[in-house]
């Protein structure tokens, strides 16, 4: 059976007539605090919450409970404030001493990105994250305005995140409760830090919710009938890691020159984003729009925050030994990061860490401290590429000294387990492999010699022929159907039949 992919809505229309706003614009008329001590306050037409040290999570309250409704809000938060609105929650006095808990719409502006993913404040914690739901993460806006939409029709509960469908559930736990806008209890260095809601309104009792999402099949090819192969920059030494920017641009290397590029689809024109790059190869852009880098001459992973561009060390030892030349990475669904760090150029006395490795690291909260990092394999002769799977079970690494793909069973702590080899690449090479992405339904596009197509499970599903040997490949924003592809001295695009995996 083909799988099947599910569209965002285009539209979550419902007439103006049927809303009533939450909050006047003007003052906090209808509303409690509870909880801890964050300032709230109006200003401009929105309420704006104030994170204040060493007090508990607060919680600004309707005095009223709803029981089924459509809600929609727009928030704008600090990078740095976890924050979230709790619906069909409750303040009792005979739990915990009247402790808000209940259900509530996270607000995630970390590299996690769990934005609209339900948690159960107080109670049970977690109940539908985002760990799966890759549209859902990456359609987080960092620094702009998100428009959120609460559907809570009986037992299902169901988030929106600026109209990509997130968190869709069925609890009756509660059928009943009040709304109400967190600001999360935070450590001395966050005090000040700001949420920001506005147009927050409510449509009571309503008869159905947004449409049910619409199922695509795959096409029977994901290449087209005519494969044309366009060079669109050239003039570079060595380029390598294509990366999707949030703002649809595609980031990628020039290893020699030590700088990093953007490539915009739009105009065709190549902008330099960075430079003393450290000899940046591998490229990722979180949903936070952070851009992660293995830097494979400043031997370290490093991460460069949206908006100021500051840029920090997420490692650069394993067991206090320098890595060898990190040079792929992926994220998985719970931001935590998998690198590969092989030792290309190096010789034996130049490789104290000992091994050619593929990583786990889980960043560090403070993002002053590194990550904490564990060798999850090591007994690859190169490892090269590596790919998170689309439903976030499966590590697909490419041994570049083995001209081999190898697929690992991925566990909740982000080891790895039962290693099966799933394909090879041309069989007239020993050696060769290199960087990969995935379409939206898990086929596999590697770069060797040629970008080598597979399914999920290896089998082959065609070659694109590269003027250039290719180094890696991406694809751009949904709906471009078009994969990048980097190749030496050069960025290429193709034309496809399918989408990236997001």
């Amino acid at each position: 059976m083909r799988p099947l992919i599910l569209l965002a809505l285009t539209t979550l229309s419902t007439s103006a007539a049927d809303w009533t706003p939450l909050f006047n614009g003007q003052n906090l008329d209808g509303w409690t605090q509870r909880g801890g001590k964050a300032e709230y306050r109006v200003q401009n037409g929105e309420i704006i919450g104030v994170s204040v040290p060493k007090t508990p999570n607060s919680f600004l309250c309707t005095n009223k409970n709803y029981k089924d409704f459509i809600l929609e809000f727009e928030f704008k938060v600090d990078p740095n404030l976890n924050s979230g609105v709790q619906f069909r929650s409750q303040s009792l006095p005979d739990y915990k001493n009247g402790q808000v808990h209940g259900y509530q719409c996270e607000i995630d502006p970390s590299d996690r990105g769990w934005t609209t993913g339900i948690y159960d404040e107080g109670r049970r914690g977690w109940l539908n994250n985002l760990a799966h739901n890759d549209r859902a993460r990456f359609a987080f806006k960092p620094g702009d305005w998100n428009l959120v939409r609460i559907e809570a029709i009986g037992n299902r509960l169901r988030t929106f995140l600026n109209r990509v469908p997130a968190a869709d559930f069925k609890d009756d736990l509660t059928p009943e409760g009040f709304i109400a806008l967190q600001v999360h209890g935070v450590p001395d260095a966050f005090v000040g830090l700001e949420v920001r809601w506005k147009n927050i309104r409510i449509q009571e009792n309503p008869e159905f919710g947004s449409p049910e999402r619409s199922p695509i099949a795959p096409p029977e090819s994901v290449l087209p009938e005519k494969v044309e192969v366009i060079k669109v920059a050239e003039g570079f030494k060595f380029t390598e890691g294509p990366a999707l920017a949030p703002d649809g641009r595609i980031a990628f290397s020039d290893i020699p020159n030590e700088r990093i590029h953007l490539f915009d689809p739009k105009t065709k024109e190549v902008t330099l984003h960075r430079e003393n790059t450290g000899k940046a190869n591998g490229l990722m852009f979180t949903p936070a729009a952070a851009l992660l880098a293995c830097e494979g001459g400043a031997r370290r992973l490093s991460r460069q925050e949206a908006g100021t561009g500051t840029l920090t060390t997420l490692s650069d030892t394993f067991d206090k030994h320098p890595y060898n030349s990190p040079n792929d990475l992926d994220i998985d669904g719970k931001g935590g990061i998998y690198f590969t760090d092989p030792a290309y150029g190096r010789k034996p006395d130049d490789m104290p860490i000992g091994k050619e490795g593929v990583y786990y690291a889980t960043p560090n909260k403070d993002r002053s401290k590194p990550a904490n990092v564990i060798r999850i394999i090591d007994d690859l002769i190169r490892p090269n590429g590596v790919l998170v799977s689309n439903n976030k079970s499966t590590l697909y690494v490419v041994d570049n000294g083995a001209n081999a793909l190898i697929a690992y069973t991925i566990q909740p702590d982000g080891t790895v387990k039962d290693p099966r080899k799933l394909a090879t690449f041309d069989p007239t090479e020993t050696k060769g492999g290199d960087g990969l992405t995935s379409d939206a339904f898990g086929n596999l596009y590697i770069a060797a010699k040629g970008i080598h197509i597979f399914d999920k499970e290896g089998k082959p599903l065609g070659i694109i022929d590269v003027p250039e040997r290719p180094t890696n490949c991406t694809f751009g924003p949904t709906g471009s159907q078009t994969l990048y592809i980097t190749a030496r001295t050069s960025l290429y695009t193709v034309k496809l039949n399918v989408d990236g995996r997001r």
